[in-house]
């Protein structure tokens, strides 16, 4: 009886360094938060579910994952469902829209990339946007 009492506990022990060991060996979460999503709920921006352009836009890149859209009169921040690293590159794909003059989040991509939320905001928030993405 002696014996089996040694072996559990032998056992017992080894589970435990086991459990430490792995918990030892798991890397700790070292992302930090994302600046520009901070400023979207500090700002308490309303996500917008489609966008009417009368004229053509352009757009900057802050980051993989938001661009500033730009027309002759508005400014909106788009965030993508994923990161768009399609941004980067030279071949370019071709846009899905329904509507030639309007983009729908959920539904519509910028250069291949899928639009999640649509900000309308100021020219003064998109240049503090251009600026945190500078710092990035």
């Amino acid at each position: 009886m002696d014996t089996i009492s040694t072996l559990q506990r032998l056992g017992l022990t080894s589970a435990c360094l086991a459990i430490l060991l792995v918990g030892c060996a798991t890397p700790a979460d070292t992302s930090k938060p994302d600046p520009i999503d901070d400023l979207i709920k500090v700002s308490e921006l309303e996500a917008l579910k489609t966008v009417r352009f009368r004229h053509q836009y352009s757009y900057k890149q802050l980051s993989e994952d938001y661009v500033v859209l730009a027309s002759r009169e508005d400014r909106y921040l788009v965030a993508f469902k994923r990161r768009c690293r399609e941004l980067n590159q030279y071949e370019i794909r071709p846009d899905i829209r329904y509507d030639a003059n309007v983009l729908r989040a959920g539904i519509d991509t910028i250069r291949g990339c899928p639009i999640g939320e649509i900000y309308q905001i100021d020219q003064a928030l998109a240049e503090e946007l251009e600026l945190i993405a500078n710092e990035l």
